[in-house]
């Protein structure tokens, strides 16, 4: 392959792409119409007139720097495609025919209307076309080739072209200089170029140093790129299957413009695909990745742990790459900067509007965008946790070269409109009111379930899904005391106490469900089960919508101010483990008891939920040192 321009003498680089990058770029996005620019001059036409036909350009400097861009772009994802024929692309190949002006050769056809040779055999007709028409043995390895070359850019083009959509920026689709004069003109889409110049007159007034000629010929492009009548659609958001345009290709010298970050090819998949480039350092690589989508992929393999988790983790990091697809021009993971960094995350504070969804529309689809509305304080942490978590991930995989989150101040501060004095824990008065209410109902599967959860969840701070999965053999009467097994968060073990108040409600409950003392009770029988069936487990929406229906009534008789029982009317499952914690801290059960208990990774998890829990010890000490009749 490295002799293709050598061994076909008529066959040149047309417009060599072996100078130096030039300092304006006119490829960031690939489209159709570059395409059809590279078939044009494979089939031999004039540069200028295939630059001025499809890519809107009239100067040599300009076509030169321009062919010289398409071709390295094309090349590039030629390469990363494993296409062996990669070189041909940008090659004009000649015919010797064409250019001494001789005559060129007919077709089969011609030749036997020619000649009037219809009712000829065709062995005969062959031989008497052979005779007038010699087999030239270069024109057709030529011919060969040049099909080759148009055919390998049809399946390129398949694969690679972007189409062009209004709500794109002009800085994709048209030349650096051009671009930077609309933009600054407030022209920033497609969009609002088209309704610019539909206005007619002299709308290219606004743009320096752009006359009526150059003006004709922006028209004229962007009658190209976005035909007349297209509508105008939401963006699709969509991240690309391919790697950047200009990513150093392994094992092979970079391409000559390096500088450039190429904007992303978006393909036809039907599914986001999170793409990496190949790593530009040499330490040997932990990971068989070789895309965005298996490196994700394999960092959520290996450390989400849960399926929730992991579905956060996806989430969070295809955010990033859309973003760094349409906000940074396609720049890959290992080119982010700490002032990307930075960017992103004031990017989150304020999410422009056409990166919100507002309607129902499967993700890669027109009407999809990757959030649902602005985020909350709490979300934006979670946010750049997970991604510095990535990146250190990618970095100790010698994936990525560098960490730039480690550089950056990850600290957002607190949620000003965020109560403090709000919580998602029942009170002592709010929690005896929902168990007597319970008690004073018709005795029934549903009470005694209702009772036993309130009760059990209370004093042991288990998780729903924690509850929901455990057995009675779970359980076990230790010298110690009772105690249960549990698995938990991130498919963790853990043991856990059980307190008188824990087993008093799990033996009245067994006993509702006619199941005895737990002495004498089935092992495989589940610590919560259904009303119809007590060997039946139940699953999460089950609880959920049980517990609420018990807050709801109790909450609608009872004496407690409204808005408080207001407020929990609207609890959750959740708000008892909560509860369990803040009444924990408040009776004096240390930090490291509960966090064993709860199953909180570290001791600082415990302290930052439940550091504010015990208020009325620290209320009652301030009054005995401020009260006024200490002052007396």
């Amino acid at each position: 392959m490295t002799q293709v321009a050598t061994d076909l003498p008529h066959a040149k680089r047309s417009l060599s792409s072996e100078s130096l990058a030039p300092s304006v770029v006119f490829v960031r996005r690939l489209g159709s119409h570059h395409f059809a620019y590279l078939r044009a001059i494979a089939e031999g036409l004039e540069a200028q007139h295939c630059a001025k036909r499809y890519l809107g350009l009239d100067h040599g400097h300009q076509v030169k720097n321009a062919h010289q861009q398409t071709v390295a772009a094309v090349r590039a994802v030629a390469r990363r495609a494993a296409e062996p024929a990669w070189r041909l692309i940008g090659l004009t190949i000649t015919s010797p025919l064409v250019q001494t002006g001789a005559l060129i050769q007919p077709t089969l056809e011609e030749f036997i209307e020619e000649h009037n040779l219809d009712g000829w055999r065709e062995a005969e007709v062959l031989e008497m076309f052979q005779e007038a028409h010699p087999t030239d043995t270069k024109k057709r390895r030529r011919e060969r080739l040049r099909e080759r070359q148009l055919d390998l850019l049809r399946r390129l083009q398949a694969v690679a072209a972007e189409t062009p959509a209004i709500t794109d920026s002009v800085a994709g689709w048209f030349d650096d200089t051009t671009a930077s004069k609309l933009i600054a003109a407030g022209l920033t889409t497609l969009d609002d170029l088209r309704a610019r110049i539909a206005r007619g007159g002299r709308w290219f007034s606004v743009l320096p140093g752009i006359g009526q000629t150059k003006a004709i010929r922006i028209a004229q492009h962007l009658g190209t790129l976005v035909p007349a009548g297209v509508k105008t659609d939401g963006p699709v958001f969509k991240l690309v299957a391919t790697p950047s345009l200009f990513a150093p290709v392994s094992g092979s010298a970079s391409t000559s413009l390096t500088p450039i970050t190429a904007a992303p090819l978006l393909s036809s998949l039907a599914s986001l695909e999170l793409v990496l480039t190949t790593p530009t350092h040499q330490p040997v690589r932990l990971l068989a990745a070789k895309t965005d989508l298996q490196a994700v992929e394999a960092w959520i393999a290996a450390r989400a742990g849960a399926l929730a988790t992991g579905k956060s983790y996806r989430r969070e990091a295809s955010r990033l790459l859309l973003w760094l697809q349409y906000e940074r021009l396609g720049k890959p993971l290992s080119s982010m900067r700490v002032e990307d960094c930075m960017d992103y995350m004031a990017f989150l504070q304020n999410i422009p509007e056409r990166w919100i969804s507002r309607e129902r529309a499967s993700p890669g689809t027109i009407g999809w965008a990757p959030f649902k509305g602005p985020l909350s304080l709490k979300s934006h942490k979670q946010a750049v946790i997970i991604l510095a978590g990535l990146f250190s991930w990618l970095q100790d995989a010698q994936h990525l070269a560098a960490n730039p989150w480690a550089l950056v101040n990850k600290k957002t501060g607190d949620d000003k409109a965020i109560q403090l004095l709000d919580t998602k824990a029942l009170s002592e008065d709010a929690l005896t009111e929902v168990i007597k209410f319970i008690k004073n109902q018709t005795p029934s599967p549903s009470a005694s379930r209702a009772l036993f959860i309130f009760r059990f969840i209370e004093a042991v701070g288990l998780r729903s899904a924690e509850i929901l999965g455990a057995k009675l053999g779970d359980i076990r009467k230790e010298p110690e005391g009772w105690v249960m097994q549990v698995h938990g968060k991130g498919s963790k073990n853990r043991i856990v106490a059980l307190p008188g108040q824990a087993i008093d409600a799990l033996q009245e409950y067994l006993k509702s469900r006619q199941l005895g003392p737990w002495e004498f009770a089935p092992a495989i029988a589940p610590l919560l089960a259904s009303t119809l069936n007590p060997m039946e487990s139940v699953g999460y929406q089950a609880l959920y919508e049980h517990v609420k229906v018990w807050l709801s009534r109790a909450m609608r008789q009872s004496a407690l101010p409204y808005a408080e029982s207001a407020n929990i009317a609207k609890a959750s499952t959740h708000w008892l483990r909560h509860t369990f914690g803040t009444r924990a801290i408040a009776r004096g059960v240390p930090l490291d008891v509960i966090q064993a208990q709860m199953g909180h990774a570290s001791i600082q998890t415990t302290t930052a939920i439940y550091g504010k829990a015990p208020l009325k010890r620290r209320s009652n000490e301030m009054e005995k040192a401020f009260s006024l009749v200490s002052l007396l």
